[in-house]
């Protein structure tokens, strides 16, 4: 898979769950949902705050400092303070292996 780096085994990210992971010079939040493995910027778009420090709710990531809230499926924002996106990220599973596309 080119272009693919190989971040976290499935096992390490258990279902309703995250895990934070460097990735080159990225931090990235590999996020487990009823939807499948996302991946999305470890950093919130209003203060540039860790947001795996906060919580899961459904398909939202909600960031510890503020309560901005994004959508791990498209890294839309969907609860201010936050007016930005955050980023996203290509996620492939491949047997046990979950990888991210950095480009």
């Amino acid at each position: 898979m080119p272009g693919f780096v190989r971040v976290a085994g499935i096992d390490d990210v258990p279902m309703g769950a995250f895990r934070a992971v460097d990735v080159g010079f990225d931090r990235v939040l590999i996020v487990h949902t009823d939807q499948g493995f996302f991946a999305v910027a470890d950093e919130c778009s209003h203060d540039s705050g860790v947001i795996s420090e906060g919580e899961l709710v459904g398909h939202d990531v909600v960031c510890p400092r503020h309560g901005a809230r994004f959508d791990v499926r498209t890294g839309a924002v969907t609860a201010p303070p936050a007016v930005a996106p955050i980023e996203t990220y290509e996620v492939k599973v491949d047997g046990n292996d979950i990888f991210v596309r950095l480009d």
